[in-house]
């Protein structure tokens, strides 16, 4: 190896133990320093389950109690009307007259032949079917005549009554009457909220001429209306001074059984990720977010179950948490 290569190698050999050198002392490059995570800060609100009943409101009407029309028996002209239109009666009294002379004289002689029968029967003088025969006509008589008399079967109002004179044929219609007190009030719920009806619940009834009643309801159907789908259901109203007419329609509001519900700002509500209504909440510093049920909405906010009864609800940011996040809250 000639001068000019050792001298070249030495040099090469040289600069490469100084770039060594060189890199022991050179400063050692600087870890990357993590920075603590910032927790979010989220608006709450404190609150505490009340006691709360479900308003179910329908459309009501009010309906008699009692109502029917008084049918002749027989066929015979009226000969008295003893009410006018929109009287009031009481049960047993005679609406109307029918001409009653031969069912009236037949029925003497039958009673006259039945008194007859009887004592001649306490002599030995006649058989026990003579005198069965005898009582047999007796009542027969005694029921034509009785036929006669078209009597009010319960308390009520009279109207649409016939005219004296008029010839009745039977079934034909004396007039009609009906019973005001106790006055049913009929409404009807959809399916989805009758599960939630009970009898004995409370409910208020508002007609449209502005009165106002409170009762309880004494009726749910056990079978859904065939159209509709909706189920019948019925309160009574004491009506003794006749004030509420039949057929008058309003507003029935039924207050289901209370339950425990927050009431929550709309603002609040949050989708989970099924699509269901959810409100996040706050334990200990950690977020919690839970399905809930609303059971009535308003413009200022709804009634919701399904959180603790306890919760601090975080009414601003819940759009930006997850559940188990851990937030700084300020109570609102």
């Amino acid at each position: 190896m000639n001068k000019k290569n050792v001298r070249m190698a030495a040099f090469i050999v040289a600069g490469v133990m100084i770039w060594m050198l060189l890199g022991l002392f050179a400063p050692k490059e600087r870890e990357f320093e993590r920075l603590p995570v910032q927790k979010l800060t989220v608006l709450t609100s404190n609150s505490i389950a009340q006691d709360y009943s479900l308003p179910i409101t329908s459309k009501s009407e009010s309906e008699a109690f009692s109502k029917i029309d008084l049918k002749s028996q027989t066929s015979e002209k009226i000969v008295k009307v003893n009410f006018k239109d929109g009287d009031f009666v009481n049960k047993g009294d005679i609406i109307c007259q029918l001409d009653s002379g031969q069912r009236e004289a037949n029925f003497k002689r039958r009673d006259i032949e039945y008194q007859s029968q009887k004592e001649l029967k306490k002599k030995g003088l006649v058989s026990d079917s003579a005198l069965v025969t005898s009582e047999t006509n007796y009542e027969t008589a005694r029921i034509e005549l009785e036929r006669t008399k078209i009597k009010a079967p319960f308390d009520g109002f009279v109207e649409y009554l016939a005219k004296e004179g008029q010839l009745l044929q039977n079934g034909q219609n004396c007039g009609w009457l009906i019973s005001l007190s106790p006055l049913k009030i009929v409404g009807n719920i959809p399916e989805m909220l009758v599960s939630k009806v009970k009898v004995g619940q409370k409910v208020s009834i508002r007609f449209l001429s502005g009165e106002e009643y409170e009762s309880n309801i004494t009726f749910i159907s056990s079978g859904a209306d065939a159209q509709t789908k909706t189920f019948r259901v019925e309160t009574e109203l004491e009506n003794t001074s006749s004030v509420i007419k039949d057929g008058l329609t309003g507003e029935m509001v039924i207050y289901t059984d209370p339950v425990k519900a927050h009431f929550i700002p709309s603002s609040a509500f949050l989708l989970a990720d099924n699509g269901d209504v959810a409100l996040a909440y706050i334990v200990e510093g950690v977020v919690k977010i839970d399905v809930v049920q609303i059971l009535r909405d308003t413009k200022e906010g709804a009634w919701v179950t399904g959180l603790p009864e306890i919760a601090r609800i975080i009414v601003s940011g819940q759009g930006f948490v997850k559940e188990n996040d851990e937030v700084n809250y300020i109570d609102n």
